[in-house]
C-alpha cells in the first residue's frame, strides 16, 4: 500500500477519488478493511508519531551528572535478583573484566587474584606436563578439532587445566591418552560427550569418572533451558565470557581462550559438587547422567542407515499429494491462495467462508489458525480436514522426506542424529538434526518414513520397548491395588479399566468403552480435567465429570497419590521422580488461575514421565554394559543406534538377533524393581517401520 499509494493520508485521499488506484489494483477485501478501520488507522499513526513538544518539562543538564556509589552494594543487589549480565556493566567494574579477557590478573567472587598460567606442550616440558596430570585427581579437558563435526574432523589437540596450570598439547600420543584410562581421576568439562567422541576416534574409551557441568546445571536448574557455558558462568560466577568465545575465530579455536573457560568450568565444578551432594542428587548425576554420556556418544557415532531410493519415490508421491490437496482446498475456498500463509488462511476461513469463531483464540493479528484451534472446527467444513492433511504432508516433506538424504554423512553413509541430554524438563532425551522422535507413529505416511531407516546388508534391526511404562509407574507410586492387579494379571490395561468403570466383564467391553478408559488413563498422567476428557471422547461435560468421579472411586489410591503430589509440590516448591530428579514449579504460587492450573498439571506429570525417563536411561546404560563390557563377543556385531520415547533400537548381525533380544529384554525388565511387573515388547525386522 505504501509503495503503490503512499502514507495514511494519501491512502484515504485515494479512496475518495473516482479514479482510485487502490480500488483497481487491490482486492475488495483490502478496501473493505481500510474503510472499516479508518479510525484505527489514524489513531495508530498518532500513537506511532513521536511527540517532540511536550510542554512543562523542567530539565537541567547538570542534574544528570553521575556521582560515586557503593559498587559492592549494587553488585550484590543485582546478583540477588539474578541480573548477572548487568554486574559487568557497573561503571568501575570494567577493569576486572578486561583483565580476565587479556589473560592477566582477574578477581573472582571471593576477591582472590587468579592468574592464567598457560603452556604449549613440547619436548622440553612434556615430562612436567605428564607429572602435573599424574599428580592431579581432578582436571578439566576440551578437545580441539580440525572442523566442527567430530566424524569429519581430526583431533588437532587437547587443552587441559588443573586450576593452577593450563596446557595445550598438539601431539596426542598413547602417554597422553593413558591419562583418561585412570579410574581414580575425574574429567571435568562442559558437554563432555564431544570429548568422548573425539577420543573414540583415537580408539580411546575413558574409564575415568566424568563431571559435566552442563548436566550438573540441568539437574540443579531444571526450570531453565540455559545450560550453555556462557549462561552457567554468568549465573554461577558472575563472569561474562567474551562474545564468540565458544565459536572460535576465523583461524579456528584459540587454545588460550579454551584454557580460560576450563578454569571457570573447574570453579563451577566445585560449587556444583557441593550443591548436588546437599540436594542428594549426586547419585543420580553420577550413576545415570554421567554413565549415559559414553552410551550416547557411541550411539551418535554409530548412526543409522537410510534407504535413499525409498525416500526419492516417497518425495515424488508426497509432492503430488500436496498439489492435489492444495487444488481441493482452492476449490472449496473458491480461489487460489497460499495455504501455508496463516494470514491468507485466516481471511479465507473466517471472513470469506464465515466459519464460527466462538472459542477460537484471537491474537494481535486476528483469529488463530493453529492446529489446536482448527480441531475445534471439525465438522464445520470439509476444508478443515484438507488443511490438516496438507500440513501433515508438508511437515513430513520439509522435515524428513526431502531433508534426510542431505543429512547422510559422506564418510559413513549413515545419518547421525544428536541426542540431547539437557533439554526436556522431565529428564527425557530429545534428538535433533534430524529429530527422530517426532516422526508420526500412527499415520500410514509416518510409518513409511520410518521404513526408510534400515539395517545394513547382513544385519537386522531389533526394537525393544517398554509396555505401558508410565501407567505401571503410576500404579507403583500410588500403590493402587486395582491398577496393580490389572498388570499382575497381564490384562490389557485400558480394557480392564473399562470393565471396572462399567461394571462389566472383559468380554463385554466395547471399542468405545475401551477408548474412553484409555483417554482417562492417559489423562491421569497429564492432569487432564473435565473439559479435556469431554473434548477427547465426545462426552458432555456432565458425563466427563461423572466418569472421572467414578474412576477415582474405583482407583482410590491413584486419587490419593495425585492429591498428595500437588500438596507436596505446593509446600516444597518442587516434585521429584522415584530416583530423585527434581523439577521446581514456581507456577504453583501464581495468582493467575491458568498458570496455576498448568503448574498443577506439571506437578502430576513430571514424577511419572520423569521416572519413565530415568528407567530408560538406566536401561540404556545396563544394555550397553551387558553387550559391550561383560561380553567382548558382540563388540563389532551389535550397535545401539536409536532411543525414541520408551523404545530402544539396535542393529545386530543376522543370526544373533535371538540371543541379543533376550539379553536386552532381561536387562530392561530388571534394571528397576517396581510394585508391578515391567513389561517389554521385542520386534525384529529389516526396516524400522516394520517393527511394532
Amino acid at each position: 500500500l505504501i509503495d503503490k499509494i503512499g502514507g495514511i493520508d494519501e491512502i484515504y485521499k485515494d479512496l475518495k477519488s473516482k479514479k482510485s488506484k487502490l480500488r483497481s489494483d487491490f482486492r475488495e477485501l483490502v478496501v473493505k478493511k481500510l474503510e472499516d478501520g479508518k479510525e484505527d488507522a489514524f489513531m495508530s499513526k498518532e500513537l506511532a508519531t513521536i511527540v517532540r513538544d511536550v510542554p512543562g518539562v523542567q530539565f537541567k543538564l547538570e542534574d544528570t551528572v553521575t556521582h560515586d556509589f557503593d559498587r559492592k552494594k549494587i553488585a550484590d543487589l543485582l546478583r540477588k535478583f539474578e541480573f548477572y549480565s548487568l554486574v559487568k556493566r557497573i561503571p568501575g567494574m570494567e577493569v576486572e573484566k578486561s583483565a580476565l579477557q587479556s589473560g592477566g590478573q582477574a578477581s573472582d567472587q571471593a576477591g582472590k587474584s587468579r592468574k592464567i598460567n598457560f603452556s604449549v606442550v613440547d619436548d622440553k616440558n612434556k615430562k612436567e606436563f605428564l607429572a602435573e596430570l599424574k599428580r592431579t585427581k581432578v582436571f578439566a579437558c576440551k578437545e580441539v578439532l580440525s572442523g566442527e563435526n567430530v566424524l569429519d574432523s581430526e583431533l588437532v589437540g587437547l587443552v587441559f587445566s588443573t586450576g593452577e596450570k593450563s596446557y595445550y598439547t598438539k601431539k596426542v600420543d598413547d602417554k597422553i591418552l593413558d591419562i583418561f584410562l585412570d579410574k581414580n581421576k575425574t574429567i571435568v568439562g562442559h558437554d563432555l560427550k564431544s570429548l568422548i567422541k573425539a577420543l573414540a576416534n583415537s580408539d580411546t574409551y575413558p574409564i575415568a569418572s566424568l563431571f559435566d557441568i552442563m548436566l550438573g546445571s540441568y539437574l540443579l536448574n531444571s526450570s531453565t533451558k540455559a545450560h550453555g557455558l556462557k549462561a552457567i558462568a554468568l549465573r554461577e560466577l558472575g563472569e561474562e565470557l567474551p562474545a564468540g568465545s565458544d565459536q572460535g575465530s576465523l583461524f579456528g579455536v584459540d587454545p588460550k581462550v579454551v584454557a580460560k573457560e576450563l578454569q571457570l568450568i573447574l570453579q563451577v565444578y566445585k560449587k556444583y559438587e557441593k550443591k548436588l551432594q546437599s540436594q542428594e542428587d549426586l547419585g543420580l548425576f553420577k550413576k545415570v547422567e554421567m554413565d549415559l554420556i559414553p552410551v550416547l556418544a557411541e550411539m551418535e557415532m554409530n548412526g543409522i542407515a537410510v534407504d535413499t531410493k525409498l525416500l526419492g519415490g516417497l518425495s515424488k508421491e508426497v509432492n503430488g499429494e500436496i498439489k492435489k490437496t492444495e487444488k481441493k482446498i482452492w476449490k472449496d475456498s473458491g480461489e487460489e491462495f497460499n495455504v501455508a500463509s496463516s494470514v491468507q488462511l485466516r481471511e479465507i476461513l473466517f471472513e470469506k467462508l464465515g466459519l464460527p469463531t466462538d472459542g477460537i483464540k484471537k491474537g494481535k493479528t486476528g483469529y488463530s489458525t493453529a492446529a489446536s484451534e482448527l480441531e475445534k472446527l471439525h465438522g464445520q467444513h470439509d476444508i478443515i480436514e484438507l488443511i490438516e492433511t496438507y500440513r501433515e504432508l508438508e511437515k513430513l516433506r520439509n522435515t524428513y522426506i526431502d531433508v534426510l538424504p542431505k543429512l547422510i554423512n559422506k564418510k559413513t553413509n549413515r545419518i547421525h542424529t544428536t541426542f540431547n541430554q539437557a533439554v526436556t524438563t522431565t529428564g527425557r532425551l530429545s534428538s535433533s538434526e534430524p529429530n527422530l522422535q517426532n516422526i508420526p507413529i500412527r499415520t500410514e505416511l509416518g510409518k513409511r518414513v520410518r521404513d526408510a531407516f534400515v539395517a545394513e546388508k547382513g544385519n537386522v534391526l531389533i526394537a525393544v520397548d517398554y509396555s505401558q511404562i508410565e501407567l505401571r509407574i503410576v500404579a507403583s507410586l500410588a500403590k493402587d491395588k486395582n491398577l496393580i492387579g490389572i498388570f499382575e494379571r497381564g490384562e490389557d490395561v485400558h480394557k480392564a479399566t473399562a470393565a471396572i468403570l462399567n461394571d462389566a466383564s472383559l468380554e463385554d467391553v466395547t471399542k468405545e468403552m475401551r477408548s474412553s478408559a484409555k483417554a482417562i488413563n492417559f489423562g491421569v498422567l497429564y492432569g487432564m480435567g473435565v473439559y479435556g476428557l469431554a473434548s477427547r471422547t465426545g462426552m458432555s461435560n456432565y458425563e466427563a465429570k461423572e466418569f472421572i468421579a467414578k474412576y477415582f472411586e474405583k482407583f482410590k489410591e491413584v486419587k490419593k497419590y495425585l492429591d498428595n503430589t500437588i500438596k507436596f509440590a505446593k509446600k516444597e516448591g518442587y516434585v521429584e521422580t522415584l530416583f530423585g530428579r527434581r523439577r521446581y514449579i514456581p507456577e504453583l504460587k501464581a495468582s493467575n488461575f491458568q498458570l496455576k492450573a498448568a503448574g498443577e498439571r506439571m506437578a502430576i506429570n513430571m514424577p511419572v514421565q520423569g521416572t519413565a525417563a530415568d528407567v530408560m536411561k538406566m536401561a540404556m546404560i545396563e544394555v550397553s554394559r551387558k553387550l559391550k563390557v561383560e561380553s567382548k563377543k558382540y563388540k563389532n556385531d551389535v550397535r545401539l543406534i536409536l532411543q525414541v520415547h520408551d523404545e530402544l533400537v539396535l542393529e545386530v548381525k543376522k543370526g544373533l538377533e535371538d540371543e541379543v533380544s533376550e539379553i536386552v529384554k532381561n536387562a530392561m525388565e530388571n534394571v528397576v524393581k517396581l510394585n508391578v511387573p515391567v513389561g517389554v515388547h521385542v520386534d525384529v525386522g529389516k526396516r524400522w517401520g516394520e517393527l511394532k
